[in-house]
């Protein structure tokens, strides 16, 4: 899945403010929408976010540690979202936006060229799979009129 470059960190952009933006609200908002795009509860994904990352049962992750990552509570400031949790959000979410939003300029273009080769070598062997199959006809049918 591809994320809108509204929501790519550019490599030549000040890190203070992207867009009028500042980069860590634009990453607060994604991460809320990611996470209410799952379907599942905060109270959810906390406690599968716990699981994945392997935290001791005393301390867990908490729902209200996901609400104070992705809710204002200052002048537009949440508390920053641990970058160390992100791989284990995005498999609990089954999305990779989180990941893709924080690449820089030239690895997501690298990204993309991979997920444009795979996709043009997936079609390429079906493809070849197609005429493996219209030429096994094809000697099909010419035995069968050498028979005639």
């Amino acid at each position: 899945m591809s994320v809108p470059i509204e929501h790519a960190v550019s490599e030549d952009a000040p890190l203070k403010k992207i867009w009028g933006i500042t980069a860590e609200l634009r990453f607060q908002r994604l991460l809320a929408d990611v996470m209410k795009r799952s379907g599942k509860t905060r109270a959810q994904i906390a406690a599968q976010l716990s699981q994945v990352l392997g935290c001791s049962p005393e301390r867990p992750i908490r729902k209200q540690m996901l609400d104070d990552c992705v809710r204002s509570r200052k002048k537009g400031r949440a508390v920053r979202f641990p970058a160390a949790w992100i791989p284990g959000l995005c498999h609990i979410l089954g999305s990779d936006e989180l990941q893709r939003h924080l690449l820089s300029d030239r690895l997501r273009e690298l990204l993309l060229v991979g997920e444009n080769v795979t996709e043009a070598a997936s079609s390429l062997k079906r493809a070849q799979q197609a005429v493996a199959k219209i030429v096994e006809q094809e000697r099909q049918k010419a035995k069968a009129a050498k028979r005639c």
